[in-house]
């Protein structure tokens, strides 16, 4: 017999989306007070969802709200990582602009 969640039953997968919808609301309540969300909580959530969605289950409405901010926030940190670095290249290249007068 194997250990692990291969032969979860549908009562484990139910509290383990019943756990995360407790912990999501958590989550969003801090994010409204704008309190930060612990890395560990996070990461729990991020686990809950992927082991539900590893499952078949559907993601509590709660949850999901929570992955699609962080799915979200991830994004704009990106994007601004993205227009600062691009920011940089060029002010870094502007010494090799030619002006406008210049141009033939």
């Amino acid at each position: 017999m194997s250990s692990g969640i291969a032969h979860s039953s549908p009562a484990r997968l139910s509290e383990v989306s019943r756990l995360a919808t407790l912990l999501a609301d958590q989550a969003l309540d801090a994010q409204i007070e704008r309190r930060p969300i612990p890395d560990l909580q996070l990461r729990a959530l991020v686990e809950a969802a992927e082991l539900l969605d590893a499952y078949g289950q559907a993601l509590p409405p709660l949850l999901g709200q929570v992955m699609h901010e962080i799915n979200t926030d991830r994004g704009d940190a990106k994007q601004a990582r993205r227009d600062d670095e691009i920011g940089r290249l060029a002010w870094m290249l502007r010494p090799f602009r030619t002006k406008p007068s210049e141009r033939h």
